[in-house]
């Protein structure tokens, strides 16, 4: 039965106002305001991200974004950047090309990366690795890529509600990351963890609340008005799992992200 012309309108009333409201209540990616369901993963990426292109050496570097989609951390690298290149399927990158971005676009994926060998200073590498088919082809292909002394920096979630199905495979712990990166020859490995059991419940629970029931053979939504309509609520459980996160005990066995820098080492 199709929709008659008032309920039309009532829709496009509904949908601008979302439009409209969404950014106020729950910010842009990935300046999420604590009102969003993903406000912990996202600052944390994002302050990891900001405080290592404070200590990148030099200027004019290549950066490499591998599943990049809209590259919404970029700008995380302002004054770092000579070129900025971002590899993804077709489907996640932007319509227009990226057309006035300064973004030079790609399609490929993590295990083909369509970049000559050692072409690359920085590789990003964010909320990828739980998605790939072959993690350890992508790692190799990563370092193919990578300069000698490149740097790696990447993401992933340690706890998480299954999302972006069906291509949500695995969740990693640090011990697991640390091996694959020492596997693939990376050096001086750091990773840091994005807080303590609170803040991953938090996540837990709000990103639950706004992702579709799981079906077979149909991809995840998301569901704008209901973030919208419970972002005092969500922003209420992110402060209180904030302040458990500071005042008691972090036994860092539960955090909900991982972040992590890694070198290629030299003469590789």
């Amino acid at each position: 039965m199709s929709p008659t012309p008032h309920n039309q309108m009532i829709l496009r009333i509904k949908n601008a106002l979302v439009s409209r409201l969404a950014p106020l209540l729950l910010g842009r990616h990935p300046r999420n305001t604590i009102g969003s369901f993903n406000y912990v993963n996202v600052r944390h990426v994002r302050t990891f991200l900001e405080r290592q292109a404070a200590a990148l050496p030099a200027h004019d570097l290549v950066f490499l974004d591998v599943g990049a989609g809209r590259s919404p951390y970029r700008q995380c690298f302002a004054g770092k950047i000579g070129r900025y290149l971002a590899v993804d399927v077709e489907e996640s990158l932007p319509s227009n090309g990226g057309g006035g971005t300064g973004i030079e676009y790609h399609i490929g994926t993590a295990e083909s990366i369509p970049l000559p060998e050692a072409s690359v200073d920085v590789v990003l590498f964010n909320q990828v690795l739980e998605h790939v088919l072959d993690p350890d082809a992508s790692l190799s292909e990563i370092g193919r890529v990578l300069k000698p002394g490149g740097i790696l920096l990447g993401s992933v979630p340690h706890l998480s509600p299954v999302h972006l199905e069906p291509y949500d495979f695995r969740r990693y712990t640090d011990l697991g990351l640390r091996q694959m990166l020492l596997k693939h020859r990376f050096t001086e490995i750091s990773i840091d963890f994005s807080g303590s059991v609170y803040s991953s419940a938090a996540l837990l629970v709000c990103m639950d609340w706004m992702l579709s029931r799981r079906q077979p053979d149909k991809p995840q939504q998301f569901c704008t008005g209901r973030a919208l309509l419970l972002s005092p609520l969500v922003a209420t459980i992110n402060v209180l799992a904030l302040a458990g996160d500071a005042l008691l005990p972090n036994s860092w066995r539960s955090a909900a992200n991982l972040c992590w820098f890694a070198k290629k080492a030299s003469g590789i």
